[in-house]
């Protein structure tokens, strides 16, 4: 399907409108510049529209395309000017390029918040993350394991704190309502170096929508007056007076009766898709349901009202949608799509005292295999495992003494020794010193019998002389 006829399902209100006006003048898929629009917008409207539960409304969304042929920069530098007239000043302000641990995200939004007590609004800590090298950045953020939490959190609108040191005294750092934004760029051969099912099993990744996204044309410079045909993209008049409703006060959206109804069909339709998909798959979209409200929720926004139809909310599932097909085409390309394999439980007990240095208590190991099994299960498993040992450790304080499981070596049982009869060496023939010396034979052909003499043939005429007696 083309990608104009692809995204005519998701272009709704004045974001829509939007976008389709600014296509003629960019290289990018209008899907990425949709995706990089709701991710803007959404992170300057975010702390000031709520959705209908009172959780937050910002859209996190990834691009993800081959170097030069996904045109990402394009996607984002096309939404940038769309939405220059409506956010442009809060976005020189507020932006910030990629943050590789949690503390350093903590920090930076509670200075955030700090700079904005001496302006006219009050307290605001609205800041968006743009990161155009996200790769990178994840390979960093692997050395910190605080970083996960502190992005998850962030995106639920909760509080986040980290603890340092000044001066000997412990300080800690809080921001009781983070408002985050996060947009990002990467290529689709690096994504599963860089995000495993293991850590999307966690939460982190099913916060973000990732976009696949191709170059839509090539336009020739020569045919713009500045050779940039982004300058000729007008901006959105109406994304600018939602930006100025939005921040008058705090809006709070609601369902009418009829898409309460359809939203209730939307989120009992991804349900059910996910008891399908194996377990690598649907962790990354395991809050579908919740993406199709925030995306419902600005796009709503965006048109000044506070009530959600249904038909925004087809809207925002078709997107939605799209980044879940996203997600299925970026794991098939690594080569990651399989049905699920369980590992029985041996296996994983198994694995998590190697990774816990061979000991842990019951507590710990109940706690590794995410209470899936319940004590006496493991128990009884370890009973049949000879590398596992199970003991009793005696403590001198009141209550239960803990359970120890230890891994321990298995030594071979030693092999009964065959006897094995000697094997008699051939007979070797007893050459005498005279048969050694003598000179071998050369073998020469037998030689032919000789020849029988033969007697001339007497003629006729001898014949009778012969027979004639003499006188």
């Amino acid at each position: 399907m083309d990608e104009e006829a692809r995204y005519k399902a998701m272009a709704y209100g004045p974001i829509g409108a939007a976008v389709k006006a600014a296509m003629p003048h960019t290289e990018a898929d209008p899907l990425g510049v949709h995706a990089a629009a709701l991710a803007l917008f959404s992170a300057a409207i975010n702390g000031k529209v709520m959705q209908p539960d009172g959780r937050p409304v910002v859209v996190w969304t990834a691009l993800a395309g081959r170097s030069m042929v996904g045109r990402k920069g394009f996607a984002l530098s096309t939404a940038e000017a769309l939405l220059r007239d409506a956010i442009g000043e809060w976005l020189a302000l507020r932006r910030q390029g990629g943050i590789s641990s949690g503390p350093s995200l903590v920090q930076t939004l509670f200075e955030t918040e700090q700079d904005s007590l001496t302006s006219e609004g009050g307290l605001d800590g609205r800041t968006l993350v743009i990161d155009e090298e996200w790769p990178t950045t994840l390979q960093l953020t692997k050395r910190c394991p605080k970083y996960s939490g502190v992005l998850r959190t962030s995106w639920d609108g909760k509080r986040v704190s980290n603890v340092t040191k000044k001066d000997g005294k412990r300080l800690e750092i809080t921001v009781n309502e983070p408002s985050l934004g996060f947009h990002a760029h990467i290529q689709p051969a690096l994504w599963s170096k860089f995000i495993s099912a293991t850590e999307a099993a966690g939460g982190s990744y099913n916060r973000i929508l990732p976009v696949m996204v191709e170059r839509s044309k090539r336009l020739r410079r020569r045919d713009y007056k500045t050779g940039n045909p982004l300058d000729e993209i007008k901006v959105s008049a109406s994304l600018r007076l939602a930006y100025e409703w939005a921040c008058k006060e705090t809006r709070h959206m609601e369902l009418s009766d009829a898409s309460a109804d359809r939203y209730d069909d939307i989120r009992a339709e991804y349900e059910d898709a996910l008891e399908e998909l194996p377990e690598d798959v649907s962790c990354f979209i395991e809050r579908s349901g919740e993406q199709v409200m925030r995306v419902a929720c600005v796009l709503t926004a965006a048109e000044r009202k506070t009530v959600v139809t249904a038909k925004a909310l087809n809207a925002a599932k078709a997107f939605v949608d799209y980044s879940v097909a996203s997600v299925k085409q970026l794991i098939s390309q690594t080569n990651v799509v399989k049905s699920r394999t369980i590992q029985p439980l041996d296996v994983k007990i198994r694995q998590k005292l190697e990774m816990y240095g061979g000991e842990m208590t019951s507590t710990q190991l109940y706690r590794a295999l995410s209470s899936r099994y319940t004590a006496a299960q493991i128990l009884n498993t370890t009973e049949d495992m000879e590398d596992v040992e199970v003991t009793e450790q005696r403590v001198r304080r009141p209550g239960a003494n803990p359970i120890i499981f230890r891994l321990v070596e298995v030594m071979p049982e030693p092999q009964p020794v065959q006897a094995v009869e000697p094997v008699k060496p051939p007979a070797r023939r007893r050459v005498t010193a005279r048969k050694a010396a003598a000179p071998a034979k050369k073998a020469t052909a037998a030689a032919p019998p000789p020849a029988r003499p033969r007697t001339p043939k007497k003629t006729a005429a001898k014949k009778a002389a012969a027979a004639t007696p003499s006188a």
